[in-house]
């Protein structure tokens, strides 16, 4: 909790065993969730930036959360570090309710796609998978994987397990869940990080426990199971879907 430099060093580790292409990681993971990060720009600028060029040296690319400080404003956020560019997604539904109150946190307001060898992950963060705009607007701008970091209590398990699968089958694409584990303040974190295929079908799952896992994303799968569901391709862009305001 509270150290950049230490989950920085750790991503480093991780990325020099090259176990994978793409490493994700939870949400507000470089500060440690409910740590107070509001004096942190500095640490965490720089320690973003040791894991951009680690990205770099090893051709991997990481999903990151991480605070991110903008023109004074503080966002909870993703990094998308990648050697082909490096995108940050800033969480665009606050959660206002309880221990998971974010009021010092700026809002997001547009969807982010990160890019890695061709191939597009859309981001969000937690309270954001609740509201498929963010992710649908992704895919629809050619993310064929979409990673929510996250960090969600046992309470909420029943209900991501009913909307990650959702996730997936609406977009017709790989989703990548990644959430805390252990305590913070009288709340459980549930754990259960895992990837989707693109019919909502777990493929990896960590269970309740802090572990790495690895799933491959095949394009060739991607695109047959897109020429059977055409979610897509069938969305109809000449819909004002916001319609009238009450």
């Amino acid at each position: 909790m509270g150290s950049p430099e230490t989950n920085a060093r750790k991503i480093l580790e991780i990325l020099e065993e090259g176990v994978a292409d793409v490493y994700a990681f939870p949400e507000l993971y470089l500060t440690g969730y409910g740590s107070d990060c509001s004096e942190m720009e500095s640490e965490t600028e720089r320690c973003v930036g040791m894991v951009s060029d680690a990205c770099r040296s090893v051709d991997s690319a990481v999903a990151l959360g991480t605070p991110w400080f903008e023109d004074g404003v503080m966002y909870n956020s993703m990094a998308f570090l990648s050697p082909d560019g490096d995108v940050v997604y800033h969480k665009s539904h606050l959660a206002r309710f309880g221990v998971y109150s974010e009021e010092g946190f700026g809002q997001g307001s547009e969807p982010v796609t990160g890019w890695f060898r061709g191939i597009g992950f859309g981001l969000c963060v937690c309270y954001d998978i609740f509201f498929p705009e963010i992710l649908h607007g992704c895919s629809l701008n050619g993310a064929s994987v979409n990673i929510c970091c996250a960090a969600s209590a046992m309470q909420s398990k029943p209900f991501l397990d009913t909307v990650l699968p959702a996730r997936a089958l609406e977009n017709v694409s790989y989703m990548v869940y990644m959430n805390n584990t252990g305590r913070f303040g009288d709340l459980v974190m549930h754990g259960c990080s895992r990837c989707l295929d693109p019919f909502g079908r777990t493929m990896s799952d960590c269970g309740t426990g802090e572990c790495i896992r690895t799933a491959t994303i095949d394009t060739e799968n991607l695109a047959e199971s897109r020429s059977i569901r055409h979610h897509l391709d069938d969305f109809r862009t000449d819909v004002q879907w916001l319609g009238k305001r009450f």
